[in-house]
């Protein structure tokens, strides 16, 4: 399966907009579905994130930390990269990580499901932490300090070991970024046992990869 994400959509809400720092949310974005790809299944082939603009006229595509980073140009917007993105790979398994809902309704026609950019960033964030939990069980973090932010309970990590923790890198990364979703609220998705239409048991089976 192929994720291709929306990337300034994700990031306007996922983060908060703070003048001069979009270079380091995209950097940090990058990081982390990085390390997120590194933990899945081989079931994800790709993941790419498209994101407006960029230095040149045409599209600009690398890859960075595994993932495959596009900035779609001056001629064409993301929406538009990304829907000419699905249709030449029309017969491969896609899932669309967006809010639009223009977007996601003319990606539809193409065959492809999209999740909620917050669904899919719980499901990130769940990985990373997920790690740096097992590795506070292996005495790789030392402890774990409780502290408030905003009025809500949250969980701050402190101490090393002296082990390398990629995963821990990543959370204390995040600390001058301004995350709106506070550590304490990140779940993984849970999805009701009522019954499901054809097209959310689809997109249920896509995301069980993720």
């Amino acid at each position: 399966m192929i994720v291709i994400i929306d990337g300034y959509n994700l990031l306007k809400q996922v983060f908060y907009k703070i003048k001069g720092k979009l270079d380091k949310q995209r950097e940090q974005l990058v990081m982390e579905l990085g390390f997120y790809k590194s933990k899945k299944s081989p079931e994800i082939k790709e993941i790419v994130v498209v994101f407006d603009g960029g230095l040149l006229r045409h599209a600009d595509r690398q890859t960075h930390n595994g993932i495959v980073v596009v900035f779609s140009g001056q001629r064409q917007s993301a929406d538009d990269y990304i829907l000419d993105f699905v249709e030449r790979n029309k017969n491969k398994e896609i899932l669309l990580v967006s809010k639009d809902n223009e977007l996601k309704k003319r990606c539809s026609k193409f065959n492809v499901d999209a999740v909620d950019v917050f669904d899919f960033y719980d499901i990130v964030k769940n990985t990373i932490l997920n790690e740096v939990e097992s590795e506070f069980q292996r005495g790789a973090v030392d402890s774990i300090h409780k502290y408030e932010r905003n009025g809500c309970q949250s969980e701050q990590l402190r101490g090393f070991s002296g082990k390398n923790s990629e995963a821990l890198d990543i959370l204390m990364s995040q600390g001058s970024l301004d995350i709106k979703k506070d550590e304490s609220e990140i779940k993984i998705v849970q999805h009701k046992k009522n019954k499901k239409s054809k097209l959310e048991k689809r997109i249920y089976k896509k995301i069980k990869k993720l």
